[in-house]
C-alpha cells in the first residue's frame, strides 16, 4: 500500500501536522505502508536575488528538499520515505491539486493524506481550499484530517453513510476491504429524508399517494420506506459477516440535516473514521458542498472521502490487504 501525506510545510501549521503524524503512525503500524511525505512549491514561493549566485542556490527543489526534511525531524516518524518537494507553477488551489493528483497516479498511490483547516464564510470565500479542490479533483481516495479532528487513536470503529445509490455497492466493497486491513467493524448510516410533501399545509396536500399501485397516507409511505432501507441493510450485514467483517446498521428518520445527523451520530457513537460516497453527475460538486465538505471541516474523526472520480477506475477500486 502506497500513501501520499500532502504536506504544508512551511505554514503556521504545527498542531494540524501533529494530527497528521498520529494518523499516519497508525495507518504505519495497521498497514506498513509506503509513506511519502510531499510538499507542493509554488515557483513564487523562493525569491531569488538578480545578481549571480552558486548553482546550489538556484536548485529550488533541493534546497527546499532540504528544509522539508528538517520540518519532518520535529514529528519523529521515522518509517517515511525520501520527501518529495513538486514545483509548480499554478496559481490556484485546482491547479496545485491537480498537480498533487497527477503525482499521486504517476507512482501509484492508494490513498492521500491531507490536513484541512476548517474555514468557513467569508475567510474560506477569499483563501479557498486546497483539501477541498483535491477531493473534487482526484481520482484517489482522500483522508482529510482537519482542526477539529481528536480521535486519532485506532480506526476500530468506521461509520460508512450511504444512501444506497448506484456507486454504493461498489463502495462498500472498498469499505469492507479498508475494514480487513484496519481489523474494524462497520456501521452502516442511512438517512431518510423529508418528502417534499410533508413540507405542505395539511389542508392542500393529498390524504393518500398511489404508492406501487396502492392509496397510502404519507405517514405509510415513511414506514414502508423506512423497512425496505431496513431490508436493504440487512443484506449488506449479511454481506459483511460473509467477508469476516462485523457490521451493524441504523436508518434514522429524524429528518434533520444530513450532516448534523452524520456528525452527531460520530460523536455519539465514538467513531474513529467516516467514510464518506462522493456523488456522481452534474450535481456531484453542490452535493459534496453540502455534506461531505461540512463533515470533513466538522468531524472529530478523519474523514476518508472515496472520491467521484475514484468511480470511473473500477479496476483500481480495491486494495490488497497486507500479509499478516
Amino acid at each position: 500500500m502506497k500513501i501520499i501525506w500532502a504536506m504544508d510545510a512551511f505554514e503556521d501549521n504545527k498542531e494540524l501536522n501533529q494530527k497528521m503524524a498520529l494518523c499516519l503512525k497508525q495507518l504505519n503500524q495497521l498497514t506498513q505502508a509506503d509513506i511519502q511525505p510531499l510538499y507542493l512549491l509554488r515557483e513564487n514561493e523562493i525569491v531569488l536575488p538578480t545578481y549571480e549566485v552558486p548553482t546550489w542556490v538556484t536548485d529550488h527543489s533541493r534546497t527546499a528538499e532540504s528544509l522539508f526534511l528538517e520540518v519532518l525531524e520535529d514529528y519523529n516518524l521515522p518509517f517515511l520515505k525520501d520527501p518529495k518537494v513538486i514545483p509548480h507553477a499554478s496559481q490556484s488551489h485546482a491547479g496545485a491539486a491537480e498537480t498533487l493528483v497527477e503525482y499521486a497516479k504517476q507512482v501509484k498511490a492508494d490513498l492521500i493524506v491531507v490536513g484541512s483547516h476548517s474555514r468557513q464564510g467569508f475567510q474560506r470565500f477569499i483563501l479557498g481550499s486546497f483539501a477541498e479542490s483535491l477531493l473534487l479533483q482526484s481520482s484517489i481516495p482522500v483522508l482529510v484530517i482537519g482542526t477539529h479532528t481528536n480521535r486519532l487513536n485506532n480506526f476500530k470503529n468506521i461509520m460508512f453513510p450511504t444512501e444506497f445509490g448506484d456507486h454504493s455497492k461498489d463502495n462498500f466493497r472498498h469499505v469492507l476491504d479498508v475494514a480487513k486491513i484496519f481489523n474494524s467493524e462497520i456501521t452502516l448510516l442511512h438517512i431518510i429524508t423529508r418528502p417534499v410533501e410533508s413540507l405542505f399545509d395539511l389542508e392542500t396536500r393529498p390524504q393518500v399517494y398511489n404508492y406501487k399501485g396502492k392509496m397510502l397516507t404519507l405517514e405509510q409511505i415513511i414506514e414502508h420506506q423506512i423497512e425496505y432501507q431496513k431490508q436493504r441493510a440487512q443484506h449488506w450485514i449479511e454481506w459483511a459477516q460473509k467477508e469476516g467483517v462485523t457490521a451493524h446498521f441504523i436508518v434514522d428518520n429524524s429528518f434533520r440535516a444530513v450532516d448534523e445527523i452524520i456528525l452527531e451520530s460520530i460523536d455519539r457513537l465514538e467513531m474513529d473514521l467516516v467514510i464518506m460516497e462522493a456523488q456522481s453527475g452534474p450535481m456531484s460538486a453542490a452535493i459534496l458542498g453540502s455534506y461531505s465538505r461540512n463533515v470533513a471541516r466538522k468531524a472529530h474523526c478523519p474523514v476518508y472521502v472515496i472520491t467521484r472520480k475514484f468511480y470511473e477506475k473500477p479496476e483500481e477500486r480495491y486494495i490488497e490487504t497486507p500479509s499478516p
